[in-house]
């Protein structure tokens, strides 16, 4: 075996700052890593804020950053200035005034130097030496040995064979000239790491044409450690020409051009094989970021917010042709460079696409935003087009006011627009604000050099004002004419009242529909403006019958209307708790994004949850006032981080064809992927791949979900939906130790035989003010299988996996599973409550399991200690420690030697 070089590295340096503006400008900021611009900033706000770039970095190396002011000056008396406090590097925070910062004042020459401060007063740059230890080198990585095998033919010309040489992640590593005029194999050996999944690419290079002779390549298929993909499959792409991503077709057999045909290969191809119990086969889940159930990444290591092409807040992007940086050779240069490294570094490239409640205000005349080219362009066009803003059931635009009479500003991708506002060359009928929307972005998109966009507030559904009570003539017109519904009422208000009273779930099909078709629609326009396959993310904040109820925005929908491979659903749980300071216990974490998976198996879903930052610590503060002095809160603190990351990391879902998947496909520290967590917890949740379930599941029904909207359809409140915000129904049962951690929807339950099914079937909810919100049918399927258990039913019932503790103020939580060497793995936490306080001690607990009788093994994965214990008919168990407020994880094995 051989090991590999040390490569660049990725890390996040994460400035925080603030600004005063000066003539409606704000100050702008550039960083500079050893004199090279890795990313730029508008310090827009009067208040510190957080502002992140992610570049590639020599490891091992000292290096020097530069954060440059390079837009000081004056205007009618107000003084620009660029406040700094810190900056982070790989997590570790130095401040403006720390000994080794020093202030470059003026032009940026080493003349006016003096000491690092926060108020940078004059243009000039914050000069911060950054040591080698801060960027050390990854632990070199054994490679494997790998046998790949192309199966090949071809037609010379002028007597020369075609030829190709063998690239894996764009590096060559063989050649080969193909004389067969049939297929034949031409095997390769070749070191590689078997940790990561690899890009096999056969790179064509010698078309021509000879006295009318057409020398072409043809590619069946080709074959890693017996592994065989097809030239045909899914994931295989044909980049024709130079391989530089422009022109990029699906695979196919015939290289009739000069091209690379590109095989994304799994990582378990290349791992050595584990000797596991057969799992149900797992559909082709590929998808445009590259995300894995089996081995998610971080988000960072996804998508990346170019700070080139980014350059504010929707309006910016929405109104780019008025923007100068976007008409600026320079800038726009500099931009793509940027873009294509995050690319040629396997990040996608994308730009940020949001709003606020008060974007509108602060882009009128005065505001802080009113000078800047995309807003004065968006404050126009919303000036000129009022007939499309959104307004509430009483009729008025959403949030106006005296002094803002546009309110939000706020516009449906529903609304159906005026011939002449439809995008150039439009075709298709009726134009909605969604083609608007998506002529603008998949433009956007193909003259910055990214790959698509990450939606937040006002973008990633209907915003707060709610379905219930978003309305307008014009989508009200096109309601009624889509449903066959005659809505009643001469007036808005009306026809409103008429909508909400009779027909408030057609209306939210309506809704749901329209923003499906508004996502489709990006997706297509920025394929086809870039010839590249497009990357959406969005926020999913609410629980999914709110998401759905209020937001307007349901997977299952999307998924029947545009291509899910292209989207990434970020399942956010930390706001709750970190930002709104609600008692939302470390299960809700868990429970969002179980449902959310688990509801529609077909999406890819990523998880945002709670991380070490500051809001994470001052919720810490502010909910856990009981536990006395730092040291304990700190404890106690990074002992619920650990029970949420260890507990949601590895829960899992059934599959619509049967399977057990983890529910993340990737993991975002905290928003922006800009907190911190312990990488021991990475690469044990990497390391362990849930494959089969132990114990009961939890079971969702989008059935009892619409029941439960039929009782309170226009309530108009994340918390009137089913299971209610904060998900207490599930929870509950967690936390009294009701050991589940696998979620199962009605999507999935066709597939559940006597193979798959679960220990028992746990409905949290079954009713609502007395209505059973489900049907027989539904209750005698999920009986035939397992046994049903409603709400506190689970919590008296004897489950395979339980835990005991003789300690009245703890209570173990957790569940078990079946990973990919066919271990079972517990984990169970003491969990952390809201009236704790520092005299919690550690837990004794007894873990008692029902397996075949014989003797087991069990490994502390954490303490990595091991012991054993029997099972006689049918039980036993194992007794274990556990710190206050920790996490254990156990591989439980049978002993074969005894």
């Amino acid at each position: 075996m051989t090991t590999n070089q040390s490569r660049p590295i990725q890390v996040t340096f994460v400035v925080d700052a603030w600004g005063q503006a000066a003539g409606g400008v704000w100050p702008h900021l550039a960083l500079k890593l050893d004199g090279t611009t890795i990313g730029q900033a508008t310090v827009a706000s009067a208040t510190a804020g957080r502002y992140s770039v992610t570049a590639l970095v020599a490891p091992d190396t000292a290096h020097s950053l530069q954060l440059v002011y390079d837009n000081d000056g004056q205007k009618n008396g107000e003084d620009r200035n660029l406040f700094v406090r810190s900056v982070t590097v790989n997590g570790q925070t130095i401040a403006a005034t720390d000994a080794s910062v020093r202030y470059d004042k003026g032009a940026v020459d080493g003349k006016d130097v003096v000491k690092g401060q926060e108020a940078l007063y004059w243009g000039g740059a914050l000069n911060v030496a950054l040591p080698a230890t801060l960027f050390p080198a990854p632990t070199p990585i054994a490679t494997r040995s790998t046998d790949i095998v192309v199966n090949a033919w071809g037609t010379s010309a002028g007597g020369v064979p075609p030829h190709f040489k063998l690239l894996i992640d764009g590096k060559a590593v063989g050649e080969a000239k193909v004389a067969a005029t049939d297929s034949a194999a031409y095997a390769f050996k070749v070191d590689v790491d078997p940790t990561q999944a690899h890009r096999i690419q056969i790179q064509y290079d010698n078309d021509g044409v000879v006295n009318g002779q057409d020398r072409s390549l043809h590619v069946g298929s080709i074959a890693v450690n017996g592994t065989v993909i097809q030239a045909t499959a899914p994931t295989v792409t044909y980049d024709k020409g130079a391989l530089d991503g422009r022109d990029v077709v699906a695979g196919q057999t015939g290289l009739w051009w000069n091209g690379t045909l590109g095989f994304a290969v799994a990582r378990e191809i290349f791992a050595a094989p584990v000797a596991a119990l057969p799992a149900a086969p797992k559909p082709d889940r590929g998808n445009t970021g590259n995300v894995s159930s089996d081995r998610p990444p971080l988000a960072g290591e996804v998508s990346t917010i170019s700070w080139g092409a980014d350059r504010g807040l929707a309006p910016q992007h929405l109104f780019w042709e008025s923007v100068p940086d976007y008409a600026s050779a320079a800038h726009m240069k500099e931009t793509r460079e940027l873009a294509a490294s995050h690319e040629a570094a396997g990040v996608l490239p994308v730009i940020g696409l949001q709003s606020w409640e008060d974007t509108m205000e602060y882009s009128l005349p005065g505001g802080q935003f009113a000078n800047l080219a995309g807003h004065k362009a968006w404050v126009a066009w919303v000036q000129a087009h009022p007939q499309y803003l959104g307004r509430d059931a009483q009729g008025a635009i959403h949030h106006a006011t005296a002094a803002d009479p546009y309110g939000w500003g706020y516009v449906s991708p529903l609304m159906p627009l005026d011939a002449k506002d439809a995008p150039a060359g439009w075709t298709g009928g009726t134009a909605h604000y969604a083609d608007w929307l998506a002529d603008k972005l998949g433009r956007l998109a193909a003259h910055t050099g990214t790959r698509g966009f990450e939606f937040a507030d006002f973008y990633d559904g209907s915003p707060h004002s709610g379905v219930m009570n978003s309305f307008n003539t014009r989508m009200i017109a096109e309601f009624s004419a889509k449903s066959g519904i005659t809505v009643a009422g001469s007036t808005l208000v009306q026809q409103a009242a008429d909508i909400r009273a009779n027909h408030p779930t057609e209306y939210l099909d309506y809704f749901v529909d329209g923003w499906a078709y508004g996502w489709k629609a990006l997706d297509e326009a920025i394929v086809k403006h870039t010839g590249k396959p497009a990357w959406l993310s969005t926020q999913v904040s609410f629980t999914p019958a709110a998401m759905r109820e209020y937001a307007g925005v349901d997977v299952r929908v999307l998924g029947e209307t545009m291509n899910l491979k292209d989207i990434l659903f970020n399942v956010q749980t930390l706001e709750r708790f970190e930002m709104q300071h609600k008692q939302a216990p470390a299960s809700y974490e868990q429970a969002m994004l179980g449902l959310h998976a688990a509801r529609a198996p077909e999406g890819h879903y990523g998880h945002m949850l709670s991380s070490s930052e500051n809001d994470y610590w001052g919720a810490v503060d502010s909910l856990y006032a009981g536990v006395a002095g730092t040291a304990a809160r700190d404890e106690l603190g990074w002992g619920r981080l650990e029970q949420t990351w260890l507990q949601s990391g590895w829960t899992n879902i059934l599959d619509a064809d049967g399977g057990i998947r983890r529910a993340a496909e990737s993991w975002s520290r905290s928003y922006h992927d800009w907190g911190q967590v312990e990488e021991s917890w990475l690469s044990l949740l990497r390391d362990i791949v849930p494959t089969r379930s132990f114990g009961p599941a939890l079971y969702y029904s989008v059935n009892a979900e619409r029941a439960m909207n039929a009782l309170e359809p226009t309530g108009n409140d994340i918390g009137n939906a089913y299971l209610g915000e904060l998900l207490t129904p599930v929870t509950k049962l967690h936390d009294a130790g009701v050991p589940f951690g696998t979620y199962v929807s009605d999507a999935a339950l066709p597939s559940v035989t006597a193979a798959n099914a679960p220990s028992a079937w746990i409905i949290p909810q079954r009713s609502y003010n007395g209505k059973d919100l489900f049907t027989d049918a539904e209750i005698n399927a999920l009986k035939a299988t397992a046994p049903v258990l409603v709400g506190d039913e689970a919590i008296g019932y004897r489950h395979p996996l339980s835990f005991t503790d003789k300690d009245p103020d703890a209570q173990i939580t957790g569940y078990g599973f079946y990973d990919q060497s066919d271990r079972l793995i517990v984990v169970a936490s003491d969990r952390v409550d809201f009236d704790d306080t520092a005299a919690r001690k550690a837990v004794a607990t007894h873990v008692e399991l029902s397996l075949k009788d014989g003797h087991y093994r069990v490994e502390d994965l954490i303490h990595h200690t091991s012991q054993s214990f029997d099972v006689l008919g049918g039980s036993g168990g194992f007794d274990t420690t556990i710190a206050r407020w920790d996490t254990g994880v156990y591989a439980i094995t049978a002993d074969l030697s005894v």
